[in-house]
């Protein structure tokens, strides 16, 4: 397949990975701590390993898709580390975390 094909299909060198993980908050939290914990979600874990991300937050928990700035470079490291951080924190309980997915091909859950 040609490199302009590669590249719209998103295959190849092109391919572009992400992630997928819920959590819950353990108990109430108020609306300031919940404002704290996404801020240091999204500086301290988020940006600081070079991903962005996209989900929603109910009353049930929150689900997040994740994947780097440059979706071609996302890495185990990056993943595992997003892992380490939110099993890290007393306040929240992971309900699950996927494996590196292709992010236009493989049916997230």
């Amino acid at each position: 397949m040609k490199k302009r094909l590669r590249k719209k299909y998103r295959v190849g060198e092109f391919r572009e990975l992400c992630f997928e993980f819920s959590f819950d908050y353990k108990g109430d939290v108020t609306a300031p701590e919940c404002e704290a914990f996404l801020h240091a979600f999204v500086s301290d874990c988020i940006e600081a390993n070079g991903l962005n991300c996209e989900g929603n937050m109910t009353d049930e928990g929150c689900n997040i898709i994740a994947k780097a700035i440059d979706p071609t470079k996302t890495t185990e490291e990056q993943r595992t580390a997003v892992k380490s951080w939110l099993e890290g924190r007393e306040d929240v309980v992971i309900n699950s975390f996927s494996e590196l997915t292709d992010a236009w091909y493989a049916r997230l859950g």
